[in-house]
């Protein structure tokens, strides 16, 4: 394990480079924390943008920038484990108060499993975050974080107090028994969730369970079967809830990798791929708020589940959901055309630009005037030197008169359905217009 300070920068040009990486397939952002923005204005440039406006709270740091770099040789420690090493060196390191923004990449341009953190060196009330002695600091918080590490592992506490690994073992495989799993594949995913490697042994028809490769135990095939259940299946509700959130956080995502660290930090569910890293022939749901397991295919085939689009397909998709939703109502306002982005792609128009994995598309001149026309038109504002001024009679009439009401199925389907599953989103002050009613305003 090695944990390297990065240089620092007043520009928090990693921002840049670790959104680059994104850009091209080589790294996923899995966690932003204490960001002041929402998850679509997530670019490079209003990233740093908001970095830097923190960090302005204490203008006596010039570098301001904090990047450090958390690896391990190949994949000794997932992405989950290191998340986890990393949380516990920022708290050391005195980076992890309470409103302290953060961003967390992992990378998969290498062999070995890394990833890239960064926060600011200015403490959310505006004092800096002490840097002396700082790299000998960090090896110290290494060296100590590894031992109660791999202490905790082995099954011992921190305080020293021996408890035996067979103890501590025994507390994961009845957590991982008392699951609701039909065969032996799907108790290995319920092992593999938890960060464990399953190995089975023919000879003495048992399993071997193995973390940093490191054997933690083994279990006989026939206390795994005892516990396994004839059939379990999702009922048709459960069924088209699961369905309806893999459909909606696949078109969110750029990968499978942050695929799964979306369902895994918003629904406590793990996706586990069956075969080849880069290439699964299918994938195992292992729901840990329920304690079951279900085959991937009852919800998206594999094949259906892992279509990402590149930038290119989903700004195409996007034009086209604007232009029809404009060709089937032209009343329609920015605001009304955000909420059905926001459902189906997580992004909305902006200023006449729409932004999605760190890239950006300009509006057609005709869509954005038409959108700007249908919101004065909406609050009843005349343009400053129009030439043309209605009738008393004609104001009247529009002011009364109800403004188009877009239907509430439009661009229904069940990816957008996500009320139906308990976890709606508020859209409702997803609004680009107030600055265009202040505009016409001034």
């Amino acid at each position: 394990m090695i944990i390297t300070i990065l240089p620092s920068s007043t520009t928090f040009h990693a921002i840049a480079y670790n959104e680059k990486k994104v850009e091209k397939g080589q790294a996923s952002l899995i966690e932003a924390t204490n960001i002041g923005l929402r998850q679509e204005a997530y670019t490079a440039v209003n990233l740093r943008e908001y970095f830097e406006l923190y960090s302005a709270r204490n203008t006596r740091i010039q570098n301001t920038q904090f990047h450090v770099a958390v690896s391990c040789k190949g994949n000794e420690y997932s992405y989950e484990q290191l998340l986890d090493i990393a949380h516990r060196y920022l708290k050391e390191m005195g980076y992890a108060e309470e409103g302290q923004p953060l961003l967390v990449y992992t990378h998969r341009d290498t062999p070995n499993n890394h990833i890239h953190i960064i926060t600011s060196r200015v403490a959310p009330d505006g004092h800096r975050i002490s840097d002396k002695f700082e790299k000998k600091r960090s090896r110290e918080v290494c060296e100590r974080i590894m031992q109660e590490y791999h202490s905790q592992q082995a099954g011992q506490n921190i305080d020293g107090q021996q408890s035996t690994s067979e103890t501590a073992n025994t507390e994961v495989w009845n957590e991982a028994l008392s699951y609701r799993y039909t065969s032996k594949a799907q108790f290995y995913a319920i092992l593999e969730s938890m960060g464990y490697d399953c190995k089975e042994d023919e000879q003495d028809y048992s399993v071997s369970f193995y973390k940093n490769n490191t054997c933690q135990g083994k279990l006989s095939l026939q206390e795994i079967l005892r516990h396994a259940i004839k059939e379990n299946r999702p009922d048709n509700r459960r069924r088209q809830q699961l369905r309806a959130i893999l459909q909606k956080y696949r078109n969110l995502s750029a990968n499978k990798e942050e695929l799964a660290a979306h369902m895994k930090r918003k629904f406590g569910i793990s996706l586990v791929w069956l075969g080849k890293a880069d290439t699964p022939y299918g994938y195992i749901v292992v729901d840990h708020k329920n304690k079951t397991v279900f085959k991937g295919g009852e919800f998206l085939s594999i094949k259906e589940l892992l279509q990402f689009e590149d930038a290119a397909t989903r700004f195409a998709r996007i034009r086209q959901t604007i232009n029809e939703l404009l060709a089937d109502n032209p009343h329609l306002t920015t605001l009304d055309i955000n909420r059905i982005l926001y459902r189906q792609f997580g992004t909305r128009i902006h200023h006449g630009t729409v932004s999605w994995n760190g890239e950006t598309i300009t509006l057609d001149e005709t869509i954005v005037r038409q959108l700007r026309n249908n919101y004065l038109e909406s609050k009843s504002i005349v343009k400053q030197g129009s030439t043309h001024l209605p009738r008393i009679g004609q104001t009247q009439k529009s002011s009364s008169a109800p403004h188009p009401s877009m239907n509430s199925n439009a661009g229904s389907k069940d990816v957008n359905r996500e009320h139906e599953v308990g976890h709606s989103m508020n859209v409702n002050d997803v609004d680009d217009e107030q600055s265009q009613q202040a505009k016409w305003r001034r």
